[in-house]
Order: structure tokens, then sequence, then C-alpha cells
């Protein structure tokens, strides 16, 4: 029962990552908070790899689509994505630890722009640890990443309590980093003001409403490129795994364990396939589909976030109590403010300038969809828009764009990694073929998960993803959740699939990732990261 309450607690904290973030914090990262009004601080949502949001993903909400670039276009550096990478022969850095606060040590290590091309410069990944509570029982480092993309990893490290249990704090030195182009480490940075990007109807109704979404991403396109012309190449996942065996290679560990949580599932699945000698023991929980492009994982996305909200308007439509309860039909109300808000937004008197629209309340609405516990915010928020008041939809939406404020460009940094990694759907009229298809998928979430076509305009030519094998690797434990609705959990029955060792397990609850939803897949993940006890294929573990 004590360990129930702690286990509680920590997802409190964690927010709605389930492991992710903070819960809010993400999952998307798990980015989000339990709470019924207002969002805690602390909690934000992260994402995933894509979630379209009003213009966003979940963790963001942003169309990851893109299209082929002009042959001028810039070419993003790397190397090639065919097959493992062996360790580069530069001798590895030493990193410099210096106390940062309580338990904890920060340090900078420089990482070449281009591991192709050297010569192209450097830049700088700011990495944040936390020593095993025991010296004599530490096992080594744990890398880990809370997913995004976008949100700064180190996250994990300073709330570790929050999404670590006692095991593996007690067992590991728990390192995180900011990932290129997010955090402290050399950061992409597109707009200071992101509310005209999510203001904007993500539901066109006719030609200059459409025209208006493409040329809202044009300029936020534009000012990425002026803003990070010499970052934008630079930022995909698969430089950002190769920044992993940097880190692996200072820390002086010849094999390191992983913990990534939904877009970091993705980051660990393609550093394992390029250096799988390397590789101690993973964990991926709330996993996207590697087999999917990033227009059929937007789908799966659109159908995932859909089943969450009506297990909540169903769950609202059972209690009296719920605030939209409407005599049982919550959904009516829920669709009322939908169509209000897309005929004309809601001014927030203590706001001016910033009136809550049909994309603000659908970024909210997403961002809640992570975890369960959220729930009871939405429909509070949804029943005070009823009464005029728009402040606890625009608060939800503000906590989980930038984290409360502390770090403002998620999104930014979202955007530029999704864009760089893959290309698909290349056109505009490809974009608008899956909107449609998304909006059939589930009329309510299609729109948000589409979002706007920020990566049709581009202006970095990625080179493609690697194609995620873990050839070599040995097993890896990838945790799937029957209620997630950001990495649906049979697009992580996909990766486990994809994985040479991969070994999917389920857990039954309501959120993004499930990893601390309950002692038996604790005990899963705890048991194989310390003692590399591989559990059997196939083992559900109930709440």
């Amino acid at each position: 029962m004590r360990r129930e309450k702690r286990r509680e607690k920590r997802r409190e904290k964690r927010g709605a990552v389930g492991s992710v973030g903070s819960v809010v914090g993400l999952l998307v990262i798990a980015l989000v908070a339990a709470g019924c009004g207002s969002v805690p601080a602390d909690t934000r949502l992260e994402g995933t790899r894509s979630p379209g949001a009003p213009g966003t993903s979940p963790g963001g909400p942003t169309s990851t689509t893109r299209v082929r670039r002009p042959s001028s276009a810039p070419t993003a550096g790397g190397p090639p994505a065919s097959g493992p990478s062996v360790t580069t022969s530069t001798p590895a850095a030493v990193l410099d630890w210096q106390g940062c606060g309580e338990k904890l040590q920060c340090a900078v290590l420089t990482v070449p722009k281009d591991y192709a091309d050297p010569s192209k410069g450097t830049l700088d990944l700011f990495l944040k640890r936390r020593p095993a509570g025991s010296k004599s029982r530490r096992v080594g480092s744990l890398l880990v990443n809370p997913g995004g993309p976008g949100v700064p990893g180190t996250t994990v490290a300073t709330n570790a309590d929050g999404y670590l249990g006692t095991p593996l704090l007690e067992r590991f030195d728990i390192v995180a980093w900011d990932p290129r182009g997010t955090g402290k480490s050399s950061q992409v940075v597109c707009v200071d003001d992101h509310d005209p990007y999510f203001v904007i109807d993500i539901s066109p109704d006719d030609d200059a409403e459409r025209q208006s979404l493409i040329a809202a991403a044009r300029s936020f396109d534009d000012q990425c490129a002026k803003r990070n012309a010499d970052l934008l190449p630079y930022v995909s996942t698969e430089a950002s795994a190769h920044d992993m065996d940097r880190i692996r290679q200072a820390l002086g560990e010849p094999k390191i364990s992983y913990f990534g949580f939904s877009y970091g599932s993705d980051l660990g699945a393609v550093w394992a396939t390029l250096f799988p000698s390397t590789v101690r023991a993973m964990v991926i929980d709330g996993a996207i589909d590697p087999t999917a492009g990033t227009a059929s994982f937007l789908k799966q996305q659109a159908v995932g976030l859909e089943r969450a909200l009506n297990a909540l308007l169903a769950a609202c439509a059972k209690d009296r109590s719920c605030p939209i309860y409407n005599g049982g039909n919550p959904g009516a109300i829920y669709d009322k403010v939908m169509a209000d808000l897309d005929r004309t937004p809601l001014p927030v008197a203590d706001a001016p300038g910033r009136p809550v629209t049909q994309g603000v309340a659908s970024w909210a609405v997403a961002q809640v969809l992570y975890l369960d516990a959220l729930w009871p915010a939405l429909t509070s928020a949804l029943a005070e828009e009823q009464k005029r008041n728009g402040r606890p939809l625009l608060d939800l939406y503000d906590s989980f764009l930038t984290d409360g404020g502390e770090f403002p460009h998620i999104f930014d940094a979202l955007v530029a990694i999704n864009c760089l990694d893959d290309p698909s759907p290349s056109t505009q009229a490809a974009f608008d073929a899956l909107d449609l298809e998304a909006k059939a998928l589930a009329p309510r979430m299609g729109p948000y998960v589409v979002g706007q076509p920020f990566c049709v305009y581009w202006p970095v030519r990625g080179k493609g993803r690697v194609k995620v094998t873990g050839k070599g690797a040995g097993p890896v434990v990838v945790v799937g959740t029957t209620g997630d609705p950001v990495t649906p959990i049979e697009s992580t029955a996909n990766m486990a699939k994809a994985l040479e060792g991969g070994v999917f397990v389920t857990a039954q609850a309501n959120q993004h990732t499930g990893y601390q939803t309950g002692a038996c897949i604790d005990d899963v993940v705890e048991s194989y990261l310390i003692n590399l006890k591989v559990p059997p294929a196939g083992v559900v573990c109930k709440r």
C-alpha cells in the first residue's frame, strides 16, 4: 500500500508522460499533470514524434509532413543511414562535472555538427547527472530521454524522483542531456510568440482559411531558417543517436543502459541499430511505429487520440458530478464548445489579444488526453467555457506549450527535428489528402493531429530515417499501454516486431506510457534494467 502511494506521487510529479517528462511534462512528453482546474506549473505534456497540434506534437501538434526540397536546399549532415555505425576513433572527451543543485551534477560536451564531416563545426550538449544513491550497488549509467522531440532531456534528471522508481535511482547514475536543438544545448529558436500559429483556424471551411494556414506555416519556416541557418541541417534523430555514443564514450563505459519514453523510443531504437555492440540493456515505453511514415503514424495517432477522447466522454456520461454531464451526453457540450470557438473566439478578460480559439482549445484537449488523471481539468475547463470563461482552457494551453514558461521553444525544436527526419507527405496536395483521411478516421481529433503544413515548406532537406532493426543489440523491452492516445498500442507493438530482440509487454492504463502505473510493470522494467532479467513476451500488467 505504501508503495502504491509513493508511485502515485511520482506519477503526479512526472505528469502525463507517465514517464516522459513531467506529466505534461511528458510525455510530451510525458508532459501533463494531474489536477482538476489548473495544471501544476511543473507538469507538462511532451509529445511524441508528431502530434500535429493545432498547428503543433505529443507531444505536440504539428504536422510533420515535408516535401522534396529543391536541389538548392541544404542537405542535413550525418553519416549514411545504411547499417550500424562504428564508434569513431576520435579520443573521447572528458566530462567536467560540476555541482548544479541537490544531488545533481552538470557538464557540457562538445560534439561535431556533422559526424560525416567534422570540418563543419561543433555544437554543445548540456548534460545533467544524478549519481546512484548506492555507490556499493551501482550498476552503471542509465541514459534517459523523456520524449518530444523538442523536450529538454535534462528534465528527467532534475525531476528524477518523479520519472523513475527508487530501485533505478539507487542502482544507476541517471544521465540525461538536452538533445541537439533543445533546452540548454545548442537550441533551435524560431519565433518568440507562438500564439499566431495556434490561434489560427485549424479546420478551414473555405480557401481563404486554408491559405491562412499555409501562410502561417511559411512564415514560421522562414523565421526558423533566418534564425537557425547553421543549426537546422544538424538536428536529426540520427545525429542525436550518434551523440548518445559520444556521451557513452565520455562516461568511459563500453556498454551502457537506456530508458526512453515516447519519442525517446525512436531515438533509442535508432541508437541501438547504429551502435548495437554498446547496448547493455534498453527499455522503451510508449513507442512509435518505425515501419510507418509520418502520414501513416499521424493517422494512427488521430485514432488513438479520438479513442481517448471518447473514453473521457464515456466516463463523464456515467458520472453525474462531471461538469459537462449534460444528462449523460457530454459529447454534445464538447462539440458545441468547439463549434462556438470555431465561429467566434472567446476573449479572456485578463489576457487581452489572446482569445481562446478552436486551435488553442484543441491543443489543450490533446495534451490532457495524455493521462486520465488530467481528464477532470478538461471537463472543468469546458464547463467554464460554457459560462464564457476561457481562462482555464488558456491556462492548459500555456502550461503545455511552454512547460510552464521554463522552456518556451519546445515547439520550435519539435518542428525542426520532425521535419528533418521524415519527408512524408511531400506536397501540399498530399498534406490536404492526409487531412481529409485523418478527419474521416477521427472527426474530433483529426484536425489537431494533422495541424499545419510546416514540413511541406521546410527549408532543409533531410536524408531519410534510419531503418530500425536493433540487430545485435540484444533484448529490448518495449512497453505498450492499452489506452495510450499518442502512441497507440498497435504502433508500439510494431516497434517490438521491428527490433530483432524486441520483447513486447502490455500495461493496462489510460495514459501515454505505462511505467509506474502499477507494481507489475515497474518490476518488469526495473528487473531488466538492473538484473538483465528478460520478461516473457506477451506479459500483460494490470494497473
